[in-house]
C-alpha cells in the first residue's frame, strides 16, 4: 500500500488559526499524510540457499516444467526475480556474496575453499545483534561453519547439515514462535543436491510420478550405459570436451544420448529439491506462521548443460554463462509487505542480505560495496532501481590448478590461476556485456541480448556504440578493482584439507 499525499494545510487555510495550532496542523500533515505504512518485523526469517540450480528447470521461471509443484505453489505468494545475477559460478565465492552483501574485493573470497575473515559482517551477525536467535545449518562444504561462514551463530545452533521439515532446529523454533510472541529467529541453510556428477537418488520416484519426463530411460540398459560413461568421465567431459569426444570416440548420436541422460538425472534431482523445500514451507504453514515469515529461496550459482557454443558443459563457472549467473531468487513475506508477482529488473546476490535486513528492520550501517536494499521496490512503494550486475570468473587453489591444467581447453583459456586472467561481465537490463580471452590470447568485448538470445548466439558488440564502449570501460575498472585485492584477504585452507573438500564435491578425482 502506498499512502498518497493529501492537501497541504497552509496558514491561510483556516482563518483565525493561531501560529502554534497551524504549526501543529502542518506537523500532523507531515507525520500522517506522508508517513508510510509500518510493517511488523517478520518473526521467522529463512534464507534457503541451494547449489548449482539452473532456474530454467523450475516452473516459476519456465511454465513448461511440471515437476516442481512446491515452488509453483510458493510463487503464488512470492516475488519472483527474473534477472537476478550471482557474483560468480563457484560456491565459496557466490555464497560469500549472499552472506556478506559484498563482492570479492570486499569479502575476500576469490576461490574455494577459503576461510571467511573474522572482520567481515555476515547476515547472521547483523540479525543476532538485532535480537534474532540465529541458526546456521550449512551443509555446503565450501561455505560452512568450519570456514567461518556461520559468524553470529551460537555453537549449539550451528551444524553441518541442511534444514529439513523435521530438523530439530525448525521444530524447536516453530514451537517457540507459537509460545512466545516476542521471539524472533533467522535460519540460514545451504546445501547441494543438483551438483554434478548428477545423482540418481530420486530417479525411480521421479519417473513413477512423471513418466512423460522419462522417455530417456525407457531402455534402462542403454540409459545405464550412458550414465556410467558420464560418471566415469564427467571432469574430462566438462573441462576438455573436444579431447574427451576424440578419446572416447563419441559420435553425434552418443552426444545426443549423453545429453538426454544427464538432463534426466538433473531433472530428478531438481524434483528432489522441490520436495525438500516444499516440506519446509508446509511445516511453517501448518504451524500458522507463514504470514509472519520472510522466506528467501535462492541459489549460489546455476548450471550449464550441453550447449554447442559453450566452452564447458555439465558444470558451472569459468565461462560467465547466463545459465550459471542468472539464478533463481524468490521472496515471500506477507506481513512484511512483499508484493507477490514478477520483479523484472536486474538484481544481484549482494542485494539479498540488505533486502532481508531492510524488510526485518535490522540496522546494518555503512559497508563498502554493500548491495541494494530493495525493500521499497518489493513493497510497491517505488519502482525497482536500475542496477548493474557485475560478475567474474573465480580463481583456483594451487593444488586444484595443478590437476586442472592438464585439461587443454581450460588451460588455453586460463593459463595461470592469477587475477589478471579473470573474465568479467556485467548485466544492464537485458544486455549482457563480457570481457574475455576466448581465443586464449586477445581480450575481446562482447554483448548479448538475453531477452531474445539466452543461448548467446549473436554477439552485438559495436565499437561505434557509445553505450557499448562505456560498459566495457566499466568492466575494465571492475577488473582493476578485483586484481588490486585478489588473494590479499581471507584465510587459506591447508592443502590436504582443501583437496579433500574439492574431492567431496567431485571437482577432482
Amino acid at each position: 500500500m502506498v499512502i498518497m499525499p493529501c492537501s497541504r494545510p497552509g496558514l491561510s487555510s483556516a482563518p483565525g488559526l493561531g501560529i502554534a495550532a497551524a504549526a501543529a496542523a502542518i506537523a500532523l500533515w507531515i507525520g500522517g499524510c506522508f508517513s508510510e505504512p509500518r510493517f511488523p518485523a517478520p518473526r521467522l526469517v529463512l534464507l534457503y540457499a541451494t547449489c548449482s540450480l539452473n532456474k530454467d528447470f523450475l516452473s516459476p521461471y519456465n511454465p513448461s516444467v511440471s515437476y516442481t509443484p512446491s515452488l509453483d505453489r510458493f510463487k503464488d505468494h512470492a516475488r519472483v526475480f527474473t534477472k537476478h545475477h550471482t557474483e560468480t559460478g563457484q560456491s565459496g565465492v557466490a555464497f560469500a556474496s549472499v552472506f556478506t552483501g559484498t563482492q570479492a574485493m570486499h569479502h575476500g573470497i576469490f576461490y574455494h575453499p577459503r576461510r571467511m575473515a573474522d572482520e567481515r559482517l555476515l547476515i547472521t551477525e547483523a540479525f543476532d545483534a538485532a535480537g534474532y536467535e540465529t541458526f546456521g545449518l550449512l551443509a555446503h562444504v565450501m561455505a560452512s561453519a568450519k570456514l567461518n561462514y556461520a559468524q553470529g551463530v551460537a555453537e549449539e545452533n550451528s551444524r553441518k547439515g541442511r534444514l529439513d521439515a523435521k530438523s530439530e532446529e525448525l521444530v524447536r523454533v516453530l514451537r517457540r514462535l507459537r509460545e512466545d510472541p516476542e521471539y524472533k529467529a533467522l535460519i540460514v541453510t545451504n546445501f547441494a543436491v543438483t551438483h554434478g556428477p548428477y545423482s540418481a537418488r530420486w530417479l525411480k520416484r521421479f519417473c513413477a510420478e512423471y513418466p512423460a519426463e522419462c522417455e530417456a530411460r525407457k531402455d534402462v540398459e542403454d540409459f545405464d550405459k550412458y550414465q556410467l560413461l558420464y560418471r566415469k568421465n564427467h571432469l574430462k567431459l566438462s573441462w576438455d570436451f573436444e579431447k574427451a569426444v576424440e578419446e572416447l570416440e563419441l559420435s553425434e548420436t552418443d552426444i545426443e544420448r549423453l545429453t538426454e541422460v544427464t538432463e534426466l538425472l538433473y531433472k530428478s534431482s531438481v524434483y528432489g529439491l522441490d520436495m525438500l523445500f516444499g516440506a519446509v514451507v508446509e511445516a511453517i504453514e501448518e504451524s500458522g506462521l507463514l504470514e509472519e515469515s520472510l522466506i528467501a529461496f535462492t541459489s549460489d550459482h546455476g548450471e550449464t548443460h550441453y550447449r554447442e557454443n559453450a566452452f564447458f558443459h555439465w558444470t558451472h563457472g569459468r565461462q560467465l554463462s547466463p545459465q550459471d549467473l542468472n539464478v533463481s531468487f524468490m521472496l515471500s513475506g506477507p506481513s512484511s509487505g512483499v508484493r507477490p508477482g514478477v520483479h523484472d529488473a536486474v538484481t544481484r546476490s549482494i542485494d539479498v542480505f540488505p533486502t532481508l535486513a531492510g524488510l526485518s528492520g535490522v540496522a546494518v550501517g555503512e559497508i563498502d560495496g554493500f548491495g541494494e536494499d530493495l525493500t521499497r521496490s518489493v513493497r510497491g512503494q517505488e519502482p525497482p532501481p536500475e542496477l548493474l550486475a557485475f560478475s567474474h570468473t573465480d580463481l583456483f587453489t594451487k593444488g586444484h590448478w595443478r590437476r586442472y591444467r592438464n585439461y587443454e581447453q581450460l588451460a588455453r583459456l586460463f593459463p595461470e590461476p592469477l587475477p589478471e586472467f579473470m573474465w568479467v561481465a556485467v548485466r544492464k537490463g537485458d544486455l549482457f556485456f563480457k570481457l574475455r580471452r576466448t581465443d586464449g590470447l586477445q581480450w575481446r568485448p562482447s554483448v548479448f541480448d538475453l531477452a531474445v538470445d539466452p543461448g548467446e548466439g549473436r554477439d552485438l558488440y559495436d565499437e561505434s556504440n557509445k553505450m557499448h564502449r562505456a560498459m566495457i570501460e566499466e568492466l575494465e575498472d571492475y577488473k582493476a578493482d578485483l586484481k588490486e585485492t585478489g588473494y590479499t584477504t581471507g584465510g587459506a585452507v591447508p592443502k590436504k584439507e582443501a583437496l579433500e573438500m574439492l574431492r567431496s564435491l567431485g571437482y577432482i578425482n
